[in-house]
């Protein structure tokens, strides 16, 4: 599976009703049209089109398809089945979202849907799910043949509640029978007496057993209903692609949500990213890409001005807006969509986000939008041909951790989530570093194998143990791969019963190293003493150390007498256990050690990249027709000058396609300065 790397196209979000009024259609896409973008996404309320039973009204959808097509973009349809009228609510109540309480939850307005209908019913429910259906089909038959029409976005960020009706219920009690077969295996893992499994309720809380299975669920739940969204709509028009994205990179912090199976029944996928800084945008976008699993991938929604509802607090530069563009391309987008194209004036949300002045007025940040979109259409023919590098370094992300943390935690704040932090810490020394990186489902790893390209793979927050993933670990080891894992390796096994060793059994001959003890030691400096890392010196745990008990290991970092990291040679491979959490500290001016000890591994891999830039820059490289392209971003608030080096066999003038403006020459390895603004972005081609 790689990143699909294609020519990226532009959009913006226009009509969310009411916003903005019909009479300045004509003039706004007129507008979107000569900045270069092409393609409008529109949310079709359920409700609005059908505001009483049997009535069904299109009028204002038909004229903004229509007016689409005149000026010669694509609009795609956000299909609002959440944005349920109001009747319905009132026919059939007993449809309706049951709390954790036992109370109904009626439809309301909140920010992001002003016209109310939200949250929508349960579509667990016999009733919600007939009706929903007659309106996604009644929208496709009615749009089918309309040329302006791109396809379908079935589910906005995957908005649902938990809920403890009866059929929600019955439908884990199946699951349960599904996984368990028997409940008698089924109370051997809980520890509980049912007779049998229609005795079950959905937890509501509970330890990690039953409520790792609810959660578990509620990913198979998510999945399931996306694939029902998407054949309802495939059951009438099997031309234009189904999409969906989810709202930003909570994706990775939600016990709820398995990214990598929302996309498996759909043509792409894609995030919302509204994140502060560019640090947690290239996470939630990269991630995103890696769980479209080869399908193509949309940075389906991002602010076009202010951040967020209420008073506004920032305003975002021209240039971070440029930024979320060029990373997106360097991670292979299809689309990037703004939110939105002018700021609303009614609801929560307003008047901010919007690219535009309230009046439609072009600013600026318009001005940047043509910046990106003429760069794109000015060498066409160099992104058609792009190629991205295929990363050899994988972060693994399991949803266990997650689930394991909120649970022992309680919700995320500093320094509670320490496994999460420690995988936070790896990324960004990785991004710091220069090097591309896979994000790996921990699950697909034990379904299927790590993939061959990568050369190390860092397991940072591998709490909770994977049927398959020890021996998929195994097996890529053993033919020369390097595994780096964090602390309390696989501490629980997979019915989160506490492990009498870890790294357990089926682990333990790939590292030849045992956890023999924690210990809370108040100076975690840990001494590296191979002579390899000595420019290091020492590398800054966290929380504890794991006194670990060498058996045919070597030791290569120790705290006193305490070996806290170990190396081990398996097969051609090799296993590195760290003892403690060594990304909770990382930063590159202060601390910077974590990406130095990474360096020394990827050398002695060959597996560093041959294209880094100075000053903690993002670096990506694509070669598209023999030439290369390499998008780099400046993360920091402050501008500065970052020196690049480029892989030998390169040479030739250095031109910075966004402005057109010559940087220097390519001569092999080479260093050249580049200026870049603060959260700004170039995009250079070797000419």
């Amino acid at each position: 599976m790689r990143l699909c790397a294609v020519k990226m196209f532009l959009g913006t979000q226009y009509y969310r009703p009411p916003n903005p009024p019909s009479g300045d259609w004509n003039r706004d896409l007129k507008n979107i049209k000569e900045l270069g973008m092409e393609i409008i996404r529109t949310w079709l309320y359920w409700s609005r089109v059908n505001p009483r039973e049997g009535v069904w009204v299109w009028d204002e959808y038909d004229r903004l398809i229509e007016l689409t097509e005149r000026h010669g973009l694509k609009v795609f349809i956000q299909l609002m089945c959440d944005g349920t009228p109001y009747w319905f609510q009132d026919k059939y109540p007993q449809a309706l979202y049951l709390d954790v309480k036992g109370f109904r939850v009626e439809f309301s307005a909140h920010a992001a849907q002003s016209i109310g209908g939200a949250p929508g019913p349960c579509f667990h429910t016999p009733e919600a799910r007939m009706a929903a259906e007659e309106f996604m089909r009644k929208t496709a038959e009615r749009y089918l043949n309309a040329s302006a029409l791109y396809g379908y976005d079935l589910w906005n960020e995957i908005w649902m509640r938990e809920c403890f009706c009866e059929h929600t219920t019955r439908l884990f009690q199946k699951w349960l029978e599904r996984k368990y077969v028997s409940v008698d295996v089924l109370n051997k893992v809980w520890q509980r007496s049912y007779a049998s499994f229609a005795e079950v309720r959905l937890p509501k809380n509970g330890v990690y057993a039953d409520m790792f299975d609810r959660y578990e669920f509620e990913q198979w739940s998510r999945a399931e209903l996306m694939r029902w969204r998407a054949e309802t709509v495939r059951s009438v028009d099997r031309i234009h692609p189904v999409f969906s994205h989810f709202g930003g990179s909570v994706s990775l912090v939600n016990p709820e949500v398995d990214p990598w199976l929302l996309s498996e029944s759909i043509d792409k996928w894609g995030t919302s990213c509204y994140d502060a800084d560019l640090v947690a945008a290239h996470l939630t976008m990269n991630a995103t890409a890696w769980a479209s699993k080869g399908r193509p991938w949309w940075l389906s929604e991002q602010t076009g001005g202010l951040t967020w509802s209420g008073i506004p607090a920032r305003l975002r530069s021209d240039g971070f807006l440029r930024s979320f563009q060029i990373l997106a391309m360097s991670l292979g987008a299809e689309a990037s969509i703004y939110w939105q194209w002018r700021p609303e004036t009614f609801g929560q949300e307003s008047p901010n986000f919007g690219l535009t002045g309230l009046n439609g007025e072009l600013t600026s940040r318009t001005e940047t939008v043509k910046q990106v979109t003429s760069m794109i259409q000015r060498h066409g023919d160099v992104f058609d041909g792009m190629k991205l590098e295929d990363p050899r370094v994988g972060l693994v992300w399991d949803s266990h951790s997650i689930m394991f943390e909120q649970l022992s935690q309680g919700p995320r704040k500093p320094g509670a989530w320490v496994g999460w932090e420690n995988f936070l810490g790896y990324y960004r020394a990785l991004l710091d570093g220069g090097y591309a990186v896979e994000v790996l489902n921990a699950r697909e790893v034990a379904e299927g194998g790590v993939p061959n390209n990568l050369r190390m793979v860092i397991a940072p927050h591998q709490f909770i143990d994977r049927r398959g993933l020890s021996p998929s670990f195994k097996t890529w080891v053993s033919k020369g791969g390097m595994l780096v894992a964090g602390p309390l390796y696989c501490v629980y096994n997979p019915e989160t019963y506490a492990n009498t060793q870890y790294p357990p059994s089926d682990a333990a001959e790939v590292f030849s190293a045992t956890e023999q003890e924690i210990l809370f030691p108040e100076n975690l400096s840990i001494e590296l003493i191979q002579p390899s890392m000595a420019s290091i010196g020492s590398l800054p745990g966290y929380r504890l150390v794991e006194e670990l008990k060498l058996d045919g290991a070597q030791a290569i970092g120790v705290l006193g007498n305490t070996v806290v990291l170990s190396n081990y040679a398996y097969c051609q491979g090799q296993s590195i256990l760290a003892g403690s959490f060594l990304g909770n500290g990382y930063n590159r001016n202060t601390s910077p050690q974590l990406g130095m000890f990474i360096d020394v591994l990827a050398e002695s891999l060959d597996a560093k990249p041959d294209v880094k830039a100075t000053g903690g820059c993002f670096v990506r490289k694509a070669i598209s027709n023999g030439k290369l392209i390499v998008f780099l971003t400046n993360p920091h608030k402050t501008a500065l000058t970052t020196w690049v080096t480029f892989p030998k066999g390169f040479y030739g003038r250095l031109i910075d396609i966004l402005n057109g403006r010559e940087i220097g020459e390519v001569n092999g390895d080479k260093a050249v300065p580049v200026c870049i603004n603060a959260e700004d972005s170039a995009v250079l081609l070797s000419q």
